[in-house]
């Protein structure tokens, strides 16, 4: 259920969904560049894990290897994704939850081949 509203929290936020391992359910996502003209302050982006394990989330976003501070960006993505991941689970009914996992189910059934 958690892995259902964490990926419509990514998906919300319009970060980029890097990548997901079904096995451990971590989700891997990016930000985009992002340039504030009041503050005079940039992010080349970072990387947001989300740890879906036993009924607990964990989140950590990173700034990518090379930018020296984060003016912030880190902690203010992972109060959005809390934020959104609350109103979403708010929202969502338990069918439509069984419904988009299904759906997601379908999906990595399908990408998995064997030779």
């Amino acid at each position: 259920e958690y892995l259902v509203i964490a990926l419509d929290t990514v998906d919300k936020l319009k970060w980029k969904l890097d990548s997901f391992h079904d096995s451990d359910y971590v989700v891997e996502a990016l930000t985009s560049f992002s340039w504030s003209s009041w503050s005079s302050w940039f992010s080349w982006g970072e990387t947001i894990t989300i740890s879906i394990n036993r009924g607990t989330i964990g989140i950590e976003s990173k700034c990518t290897d090379w930018q020296i501070t984060d003016y912030g960006k880190n902690k203010k993505n992972a109060t959005r994704f809390i934020t959104t991941f609350n109103t979403i689970k708010e929202e969502l009914s338990t069918a439509d939850i069984k419904t988009r996992l299904d759906h997601l189910d379908k999906i990595i059934k399908s990408a998995i081949t064997i030779d």
